[in-house]
């Protein structure tokens, strides 16, 4: 099953096993539940872990999980990318859609000339930014004002182009 990265252990927090994390998913209070099953992507290896309790840390959450207490049973998973299976996605609205869907789209203006593939997603806090590249590079902001077709099934964006873009 296909693994979306929702997260990285950034560090370990203390001395009973909580670790800090970074979340890297726009429905942190969903994904870090109490109680919800995750998993560490640790060696090649998956480790499913369930949270046995989540706190806020400015930027950060700091988790625990059930049947690691110590601080030495953490430790190693420094580094570590926290993902979900693609089975436990929730569905969005119509015209939203996850990062991991945007990346590698090709991307055509309303003539249906290609003007290049996302190479990025970035995050600016009140909308996603597309980066896209092709004959150049170009920055697209993820709204309706510019994205007027998104077809998660063919990896295809069509976009209104405007001057300055």
């Amino acid at each position: 099953m296909k693994q979306i990265k929702i997260g990285v252990l950034v560090n370990t927090h203390g001395l009973k096993g909580e670790v800090k994390v970074k979340p890297m998913t726009d429905f942190p209070d969903i994904r870090f539940q109490k109680g919800n099953t995750i998993n560490i992507q640790y060696q090649d290896k998956l480790i499913p872990v369930a949270i046995k309790h989540v706190r806020e840390q400015k930027d950060l959450l700091l988790l625990t999980f059930e049947g690691y207490d110590d601080i030495n049973q953490v430790e190693s998973f420094k580094g570590s990318v926290l993902s979900i299976d693609e089975s436990q996605l929730h569905e969005l609205e119509e015209d939203e859609a996850y990062y991991f869907e945007l990346q590698d789209c090709e991307v055509y203006d309303e003539t249906d000339h290609l003007i290049g593939t996302v190479c990025e997603v970035i995050e600016t806090g009140a909308n996603a930014v597309l980066r896209v590249r092709g004959e150049r590079e170009y920055l697209i902001p993820y709204v309706k004002a510019f994205v007027t077709d998104f077809d998660a099934q063919t990896k295809r964006i069509t976009v209104k182009m405007v001057e300055g873009l």
